[in-house]
């Protein structure tokens, strides 16, 4: 049975809908509080939840779309990986599952090239999603670490950082 109520051009099904309601009642600050300190490797955040690949996947699309963005662009990097390696002589699967999500905001893409124009670069913001081949059960959601040297960019990772924090808490 399909309980999946319509709003403003998003779907929410019951359960979302029951969250949802419950983030609205603890109020905003309280969402932000409950995104996990990421774990630094290299020039990544990552951020590590239990859980089905898909379904996390599936929470990472809809926060994106709840934020009014839409995916422009989704690289398969897992199955890209198995298909190429026999090319580049690859042994070991690094990956159960692994993406790349990309797309952008014009508002804060206008705001950065209105303040720099080489910032274009910047857009598109990419979370990447993976699970790894020997940690299956844990889904790893992931970002470029923050350009720090760059103030206009603050309101970008604010944005991930909203996107990632909505995915885990579903």
């Amino acid at each position: 049975m399909d309980y999946s109520y319509q709003f403003s051009n998003k779907a929410f099904s019951l359960p979302r809908l029951l969250a949802l309601t419950a983030l609205i009642l603890l109020g905003a600050e309280s969402w932000a509080q409950s995104l996990p300190t990421p774990k630094v490797v290299g020039s990544s955040w990552v951020y590590s939840t239990p859980g089905l690949y898909h379904n996390v996947r599936d929470d990472l699309v809809q926060a994106i779309q709840d934020e009014g963005l839409v995916i422009s662009y989704t690289a398969h990097l897992a199955s890209m990986l198995r298909r190429t390696a026999n090319a580049t002589g690859a042994t070991t699967q690094v990956y159960e599952n692994a993406e790349s999500l990309l797309f952008c905001s014009a508002e804060l893409t206008y705001e950065l090239t209105l303040n720099n124009p080489h910032n274009i670069t910047l857009c598109p913001y990419s979370i990447s999603i993976y699970s790894l081949s020997d940690d299956p059960e844990n889904v790893q959601l992931s970002i470029r670490a923050p350009e720090l040297e760059q103030p206009d960019y603050a309101a970008v990772h604010q944005l991930l950082e909203q996107i990632i924090a909505a995915t885990l808490t579903w």
